[in-house]
């Protein structure tokens, strides 16, 4: 198939959202592009070399643990001229996975929940591809303003975490990471009364994508709203 830069360009997918990935997809075929979608990276390491890919769209968090911050680091390794555009469900990579340290600087970063059409994944796929800087203004007056540390215990929760796992992941007492609680969900804005579960709504928050670091490496790539 031959390209130029407006494509037509082989485009791997990995999202473990079937319906995303779907509707990423299609959409990207109608507009004649040669699309794979992978569940997973294991999945889509199992299929790259025969795809050759010119960019991946890639999630972070998977439901089986996996890092797609660590699989684009594994494929730029060995692909240094692969494109990549993040899909994630949260403002900043860190409330995504621990090592979002690992993303290349030249990511395209997107938000779930900002993309409006298919012309903002076009417009992303356009400006990793190119290395041009993307139009439109980012949202994030709208979210919670974070700092890495709450973002680090925000991802925990999500995942699980007890409060004497977080103590012991931090090297503190539990009674110190009551205190970093009452000060996450202050700055959150959540009731902490005694008829609310401000873990669950700190999680709900988390998942709809609210809440974003300040300072976050995330804020220097490309991000489209």
């Amino acid at each position: 198939m031959t390209t130029t830069n407006d494509g037509p360009w082989r485009i791997l997918v990995i999202d473990d959202d079937a319906l995303i990935a779907t509707l990423v997809g299609d959409g990207l075929r109608m507009h004649g592009h040669d699309v794979t979608v992978a569940a997973s990276p294991a999945e889509a390491h199992a299929t790259i070399d025969g795809i050759d890919p010119h960019l991946l769209i890639c999630d972070l968090n998977f439901v089986d643990g996996q890092s797609g911050a660590e699989f684009i680091a594994e494929v730029r390794e060995t692909r240094p001229w692969v494109a990549c555009v993040v899909l994630s469900s949260h403002r900043s990579p860190e409330l995504a996975v621990a090592d979002a340290h690992l993303l290349p600087l030249d990511v395209v970063y997107l938000v779930k929940s900002t993309v409006r059409s298919v012309d903002h994944i076009l417009s992303a796929v356009q400006a990793a591809m190119t290395g041009r800087a993307l139009d439109g203004a980012d949202d994030d007056a709208a979210a919670v303003v974070v700092n890495p540390v709450q973002a680090e215990v925000l991802r925990m929760l999500a995942s699980g975490a007890s409060t004497r796992a977080l103590a012991e992941k931090r090297g503190t007492s539990v009674r110190a990471v009551e205190s970093l609680l009452v000060r996450l969900y202050g700055t959150l804005g959540i009731d902490t009364s005694r008829d609310s579960n401000p873990r669950v709504d700190a999680i709900r928050m988390w998942q709809a994508g609210l809440v974003r670091v300040r300072g976050s490496r995330g804020r220097e790539t490309a991000l489209v709203s």
